[in-house]
């Protein structure tokens, strides 16, 4: 599993530090998708991870009635910082299990694992799932990230999205970010950290990416600073 694991870096607008790392799985079929729980465990398992870790729950594990508590065992067991993990919850999972999921995140959130919504603006649910679910980042969808150069709507929507996290005490995410004109626009719309191909992973390739096989070996470092992509 863990040569399919990729880390992104999310960095923050303010002084350009790298804040965290979201891990991102390679599927070779659609279907394919690791728990959020076999993810950390492959990594920390791996490797000595002292940065903050973005890891995607999967739908079945937002629904899963033992998850919360199954997740904190082995984060107990394997000696894991709560304070350095956030769970990313989908806007795709399922409102029907709403009070099931709340329960989970509740649960998760009360221990010091930071919740996320994730993909924030694609469904008709968001203000809903943001309103009733245990959040602490919303990632605004690169959708309108991406559209806020070109699109008067988009810019607005971003900035109404960055004004309902924050009056809800939640930090905001940009996602997708890719040129430098889509960073002012977030940094103008007052996001707090950024995530996407602009950003690079390590100083030596003009990547956003680095590979844990890239870690285990050695051969890299995560940097303090962000570094740009210039390609």
């Amino acid at each position: 599993m863990i040569d399919k694991i990729r880390l992104q870096p999310l960095v923050s607008l303010k002084n350009e530090f790298v804040v965290g790392y979201e891990a991102l799985y390679k599927k070779e079929v659609l279907s394919e998708f690791p728990s959020a729980t076999a993810i950390v465990e492959a990594i920390f398992q791996n490797y000595d991870f002292e940065n903050r870790l973005y890891v995607n729950m999967t739908p079945n594990d937002a629904i899963d009635p033992n998850f919360a508590k199954d997740f904190l065992n082995k984060l107990y067991a394997m000696k894991i910082s709560r304070k350095n993990i956030v769970l990313e919850v989908n806007e795709n999972t399922d409102p029907g299990f709403i009070d099931l999921i709340k329960e989970n995140l509740g649960l998760l959130r009360s221990r010091g694992v930071k919740i996320a919504l994730d993909d924030f603006g694609t469904e008709y649910s968001t203000l809903s799932f943001l309103q009733e679910l245990p959040v602490d980042i919303v990632k605004i969808d690169q959708k309108f990230v991406q559209m806020a150069p070109s699109s008067k709507k988009a810019r607005s929507i971003m900035k109404f999205a960055v004004q309902v996290s924050h009056d809800l005490g939640c930090k905001v995410v940009a996602e997708g970010i890719e040129t430098n004109e889509i960073l002012d626009c977030v940094s103008d719309a007052g996001a707090d950290i950024g995530q996407g191909y602009i950003f690079s992973a390590i100083e030596q390739k003009p990547s956003p990416f680095v590979s844990f096989c890239e870690l285990l070996s050695g051969l890299v470092k995560p940097p303090m600073k962000a570094c740009y992509c210039t390609c």
